[in-house]
């Protein structure tokens, strides 16, 4: 018994570690400027709703939106979510242990704390 045990807690984590998606590797490009067309993202006018949002959709929603795996650990559930729950801001930019399974660039780290020090802008 004690074996069927450590083998379905070892198939367990496993799955939970291969649960997220290559997508989250992908890197979320800001929007490029264009004549009379939307406005660049930069650490100056950077909000959920232009960069922010679509980074977490991208690189969380695999894993915390409402069919990823640990959603128990934290769920995904928009703005609210993210500003109320300061060990998110802390596991991207501080410890860097998210997301699982694939990592922000540069750009996308530097615009996300520009996000978190102008107290994350709607």
């Amino acid at each position: 018994m004690k074996k069927q045990n450590s083998i379905f807690l070892l198939a367990a984590i496993t799955a939970l570690l291969f649960a997220c998606t290559k997508k989250q590797a992908e890197e979320l490009k800001p929007e490029t400027p264009t004549p009379n067309g939307p406005t660049p993202v930069t650490t100056a006018n950077v909000t959920y709703s232009n960069f922010a949002g679509a980074l977490f959709q991208t690189k969380c929603n695999s894993c915390h939106g409402p069919n990823g795996g640990v959603k128990v650990v934290w769920a995904l559930n928009g703005l609210a979510s993210i500003k109320n729950d300061a060990r998110v801001a802390n596991s991207v930019l501080v410890t860097k242990t998210m997301p699982k399974g694939g990592s922000l660039t540069v750009s996308e780290r530097e615009l996300l704390q520009a996000w978190v020090d102008k107290g994350m802008p709607e």
